[in-house]
């Protein structure tokens, strides 16, 4: 069982063992972003009103909703994954009234390295620096033991256990799954649960907006990025 926040779920899943991203910035900051406000709102620390626009609800910290066994305190990477969570409350809390779309935007700013900074700290991953081809410097985060993380494990088999109906999915497992489809992560051992693909609402729950609100976003980054490229042709061939 694990008491990662979704946003250090989807990191873990977007990193292969070798400590290098198989997804490329900014999408993956925009879908961890996504995670950020997912697990907020299915927490009951945010409120998404029917135009999808985000504000703090006056409650106490009730920690994360139960889904598929979870144990506060379980893991040493909460702590870390709840300052994340706190923070981005916060500002939520002195801007009420802008849309998802937006703070899926705003948060994603630096929210990778954040997320890669905690799981360091955490014993999680761990941080490798050294250069390609001796020149060029590069940062890798790969397991301490050069395996798969516990963690990641856990959250990889709750996917899979979605994927064959074994019991009901809870909402950050099915949010977990999209986010996952939306970037197209490869190898996360499920695909999107049934039951949220055929009743998105129904089963993400109020992480529904955040979820919509970052495949709008990640889509409209991939069209800017077609376009550009398809310019970049018409000039370079004259056409």
């Amino acid at each position: 069982m694990t008491s990662l926040s979704l946003a250090e779920e989807l990191v873990l899943l977007s990193y292969d063992d070798s400590g290098t991203a198989t997804v490329a910035s900014p999408e993956l900051d925009y879908a961890v972003a996504g995670a950020v406000l997912c697990d907020l709102a299915v927490g009951g620390q945010i409120s998404i009103d029917a135009d999808g626009r985000v504000s703090a609800d006056d409650v106490p910290d009730s920690g994360y909703v139960p889904d598929s066994g979870y144990v506060p305190d379980s893991d040493p990477g909460r702590g870390q994954g709840r300052k994340l969570l706190d923070r981005a409350r916060t500002r939520i809390q002195a801007e009420p009234g802008r849309a998802t779309r937006d703070w899926v935007v705003d948060l994603s700013h630096g929210v990778v390295d954040e997320v890669l900074g905690g799981l360091v700290a955490s014993g999680v991953l761990r941080r490798e620096r050294d250069r390609v081809l001796w020149v060029l410097p590069r940062t890798r985060f790969a397991p301490p033991d050069g395996v798969e993380p516990p963690a990641e494990t856990a959250t990889r088999r709750r996917l899979a256990a979605a994927e064959r109906g074994a019991g009901p999915v809870g909402p950050r497992t099915a949010a977990l799954a999209c986010l996952l489809n939306a970037l197209d992560v490869p190898d996360t051992g499920a695909a999107q649960p049934l039951d949220a693909q055929r009743h998105p609402s129904a089963v993400l729950g109020p992480a529904a907006w955040p979820i919509a609100a970052t495949t709008d976003v990640v889509d409209g980054y991939r069209a800017t990025v077609a376009r550009g490229v398809f310019t970049a042709t018409d000039v370079a061939t004259g056409s």
